[in-house]
């Protein structure tokens, strides 16, 4: 994945969680421009801190770095479903989807 792909993602999940990229350097404990800065590219970013931005905005490791984080949840929510269908509800379920 390059940077510029991660910085496409953090800035996406950023979104979806609703915060300015101010709010987000601040709850960092960044200068108020930190994400601003980081979006626009002027530095590199260290892993620490994709690690804490994660954290901030709720979103796991796998999730972020998923090859189709915008459904990823949804995609595990009906993976977990799956697992518990029989053998014949699986087949029931793939010809409706069909």
């Amino acid at each position: 994945m390059t940077i510029d792909e991660v910085v496409r993602r953090i800035s996406y999940f950023r979104n979806k969680a609703g915060l300015s990229a101010r709010d987000l350097s601040l709850m960092l404990g960044k200068n108020e421009s930190y994400i601003n800065k980081l979006e626009i590219k002027e530095f590199n970013l260290p892993v620490k801190v994709l690690l804490d931005i994660l954290e901030c905005l709720g979103v796991s490791v796998e999730e972020f770095f998923s090859s189709n984080y915008e459904n990823f949840k949804t995609e595990n929510e009906l993976r977990g479903l799956i697992k518990n269908l029989s053998k014949e509800q699986m087949e029931a379920l793939l010809k409706l989807l069909k």
